[in-house]
C-alpha cells in the first residue's frame, strides 16, 4: 500500500553544510517527544485496522516535515509555507504578503515528501496560522508569537500553528470529481471546512470522517530554539577564535541592541551597531571580514529580545583567551565561558520585550553565575545552550 513503505526525503532538500543541525534537530524531536506525541494528539477514534495505521504514518511523516521545514528555514525560522490550492503539491506564492488562502492541501513536493496519502487515498489537507506565514511582512516570529488557530472537540487547543487533516473516505454529498478538486467542502466537514481559525477534532460519524493532526506553537518552537541557539552558539565560537574572548552582552536598560561596555549578563549583542565605539571595547564587531555576525534573522525577528547571554568573568576583552578568573556553572560543571539561553514564550508575569533577565528566563541571574539545564514544565521552558566549551 502506498505510504507504508515511503521514506522520508527531508535531508535531500538541505545544504550539505546543514547536516550536522539537522541531526541534532532530529534527535530534539525525538528526544522531546514531538514525534511520540504524533499519535496522541489525533483523532481519538480507535486505529486499529491497515488503512488507520496508513493515516497515521502519513499524518506523523506531515507533521515532521513541516517542524522539520520551520526550524531549518533560513529566512526566519519558525515560519511555515503557504498550502497548496490547486493540488499540484506546490505552495502557493504570497501575494501581497499574504497567502492566498490559509487551508489548502499540504504542499508535500515544497517540504521533500512523497505523494503522502491517507488511508482512503487521499491527498493531506493543511492549514496554517497567518501570524506564522513566511513574508516579512509577518515579522517578528519568534516562540512569543501568538498562533491563531484553535481546534475544539475532543482535544480543544489554542495556539495552534498548525493542523494537517486527512479527509477520508467521501461522505453523502461530496463530489470529488476533477472539477471539485480544490473545493474544501469536498473533502472536509463542519468547522473544517469553513476556512476561518477553528478546527475540529470527534470521533467518525455517517457525517464526520476528518482526522486531525496538531502542531501547537510550543511543539513549533521547541524545536526552531534549538536551531536559533546553536546558530548563537556558533557566532560566538567565531568571535572568540578571532579575538581570543567573547563580546559584552547589550544591558536591557539600553535603547540600543550595542554592546554595553563591561556588562556580563543580558542581550546578544549586535557590535555593528552604529554607536559601537561610544559603548564597547576594541575589536567588538563581528563584521570586517574577521568574524561571522548572527543570521539577520535573528536581529530581524526579534530574538535577541527574548534571548539571554552571559560570558564568564575569565574570558572577557580584558583577560583574553579566558585567562582571568571565574566562569559559569551549568548543572554543577563549573568550568563554562559563556551560555545563551532562548528564552521561549513567556510564562506566569514575564513580560515582553524583556525588561530585566527574569522577563527571560526562569531562574537566577542577577549576580550569580550558576545556571540549570533541565527538562521543560508548566513553570521552565528556558532553552540552554553552553558556548563553551
Amino acid at each position: 500500500m502506498a505510504g507504508i513503505a515511503r521514506r522520508s526525503r527531508h535531508p535531500a532538500i538541505l545544504p550539505r553544510r546543514q547536516s550536522g543541525l539537522a541531526l541534532a534537530i532530529v534527535l530534539v524531536l525525538m528526544v522531546t517527544g514531538a514525534i511520540a506525541a504524533i499519535v496522541a494528539v489525533a483523532s481519538p477514534q480507535q486505529r486499529t485496522s491497515s488503512a488507520d495505521q496508513e493515516t497515521d504514518l502519513a499524518l506523523a511523516e506531515a507533521r515532521s516535515a513541516l517542524i522539520f521545514r520551520a526550524a531549518m528555514d533560513d529566512n526566519r525560522p519558525g515560519s511555515l509555507p503557504c498550502p497548496d490550492t490547486n493540488n499540484d503539491g506546490i505552495a502557493e506564492p504570497l501575494v501581497g504578503g499574504v497567502c492566498a488562502s490559509y487551508i489548502g492541501r499540504l504542499p508535500w513536493q515544497d517540504l521533500g515528501l512523497p505523494d503522502l496519502r491517507d488511508g482512503s487515498g487521499e491527498r493531506l489537507w493543511y492549514a496554517l496560522s497567518p501570524s506564522l506565514r513566511d513574508d516579512d511582512s509577518a515579522q517578528p516570529i519568534n516562540s512569543d508569537t501568538a498562533a491563531q488557530l484553535s481546534v475544539t472537540g475532543a482535544v480543544p487547543q489554542t495556539n495552534v500553528a498548525a493542523v494537517i487533516i486527512s479527509p477520508g473516505q467521501a461522505l453523502a454529498g461530496q463530489l470529488r470529481d476533477l472539477a471539485n478538486q480544490n473545493n474544501v467542502a469536498s473533502y472536509l466537514e463542519g468547522d473544517n471546512a469553513n476556512a476561518d481559525n477553528v478546527y475540529h477534532v470527534a470521533a467518525s460519524t455517517a457525517t464526520f470522517n476528518d482526522r486531525i493532526e496538531v502542531i501547537t506553537r510550543d511543539q513549533l518552537f521547541a524545536v526552531v530554539e534549538s536551531r536559533v541557539a546553536r546558530d548563537i552558539r556558533r557566532t560566538l565560537r567565531n568571535y572568540f577564535t578571532t579575538y581570543g574572548y567573547y563580546p559584552y552582552a547589550n544591558d536591557y536598560g539600553s535603547g540600543g541592541i550595542a554592546c554595553t561596555n563591561g556588562q556580563m549578563r543580558g542581550r546578544v549583542p549586535n557590535p555593528d551597531s552604529p554607536n559601537i565605539s561610544a559603548t564597547c571595547a576594541t575589536n567588538n564587531d563581528w563584521g570586517g571580514g574577521l568574524s561571522t555576525p548572527p543570521p539577520p534573522w535573528f536581529f530581524a525577528n526579534s530574538w535577541h529580545l527574548i534571548t539571554y547571554y552571559s560570558l564568564a568573568p575569565a574570558c572577557t576583552p580584558a583577560t583574553p583567551a579566558c585567562g582571568g578568573a571565574g566562569f559559569l556553572t551549568v548543572n554543577g560543571m563549573g568550568t563554562q565561558h559563556a551560555i545563551v539561553i532562548v528564552g521561549s514564550r513567556a510564562l506566569g508575569t514575564q513580560v515582553r520585550p524583556c525588561v530585566v533577565a527574569a522577563d527571560c528566563i526562569e531562574q537566577p541571574s542577577a549576580g550569580v553565575d550558576q545556571y540549570t539545564m533541565q527538562a521543560r514544565t508548566s513553570t521552565f521552558n528556558d532553552r540552554v545552550m553552553i558556548v563553551a566549551p
